[in-house]
């Protein structure tokens, strides 16, 4: 058995289980969810530190869920947990830095995976299944369906607008206007009929920054949906598209599948910019200063 340590917000959590779906297929071997990191609510857990929710249950996945008590607890490399069914060891992979690391898909079962694995390249042979996995559990919601119509026949640029937690984070950092004026601009001039479309969990900051010479839209929180699923259907219908560093609006470009989207995303995706980001960023997208 496969088992993934389950960690972060549903963007980080959607990358965890594609590379648990990737390494179940090369090792034809049923993957589980661990879920104890995740829902731990033992509190003092450092500065900057937020709680989540199991948020995969906005999509048509059906998991295995690892039992408390039965998976393993040891959260370094090199240790090995014995379980009470028939003492079998569990090897612990770790990732050990950010960008993509080809060994772990090398690590046989029984393996515990413990990281972020915040790449595309991890979960390659496995994009079809993926996206048959990622289908939304609810359609667009009925008030959402005009906004829905407008993002489809406009030249639609979805701006994803990160704030909240990332004010008091000195690992991430925020982006600003000096980040997505330009950003806009540059796109807004290539197409015929742009409007954009401000998706944020601080919408009221946004309606007071974005002063654009293009139609606007900050789309509030009542178009939500079930844990964000009907913004995150929102910002995935869009056409082109100007992210934060953020992987709930990374996974929105990846899910709109669309061939002739423009996406811009930050250069610096964390503060400390020695950490290697290119196996997250697709080639193929304009990185702009931030």
């Amino acid at each position: 058995m496969i088992v993934v340590k389950l960690q972060g917000g549903l963007g980080n959590q959607m990358f965890q289980y594609a590379l648990g779906k990737a390494m179940a297929k090369i090792y034809q071997s049923p993957f589980s969810l661990d879920l104890d990191f995740l829902l731990d609510r033992t509190p003092d857990k450092g500065a900057g530190f937020v709680f989540r929710e199991y948020d995969l249950d906005v999509f048509s996945v059906h998991p295995i869920i690892a039992k408390t008590g039965q998976e393993v607890k040891y959260r370094q490399p090199g240790f090995f947990d014995r379980l009470s069914s028939g003492f079998k060891k569990r090897t612990v992979y770790k990732e050990s830095f950010f960008q993509f690391d080809q060994r772990v898909l090398s690590v046989k079962p029984d393996v515990y995976l413990d990281g972020y694995w915040q790449s595309s390249r991890y979960f390659e042979t496995v994009e079809k299944e993926l996206r048959a996995d990622f289908t939304f559990v609810h359609s667009i919601e009925k008030k959402s369906q005009e906004l829905h119509r407008d993002i489809l026949f406009t030249d639609s640029i979805c701006v994803n607008v990160r704030r909240a937690d990332f004010l008091t984070s000195g690992f991430h950092g925020v982006c600003g206007m000096n980040y997505f004026e330009p950003a806009l601009e540059y796109l807004a001039s290539s197409l015929a009929n742009p409007k954009a479309f401000i998706f944020s969990d601080d919408p009221v900051w946004c309606e007071e920054n974005f002063k654009l010479k293009i139609p606007t839209q900050v789309v509030d929180h009542t178009h939500k949906g079930f844990k964000f699923s009907n913004q995150l259907q929102l910002m995935a219908a869009c056409k082109h598209f100007v992210i934060p560093n953020s992987t709930f609006a990374w996974w929105a470009v990846w899910l709109s599948n669309k061939e002739n989207s423009k996406v811009i995303a930050p250069k610096k995706w964390f503060n400390d910019e020695h950490i290697n980001t290119n196996d997250l960023i697709p080639a193929h997208w304009m990185r702009f200063d931030n």
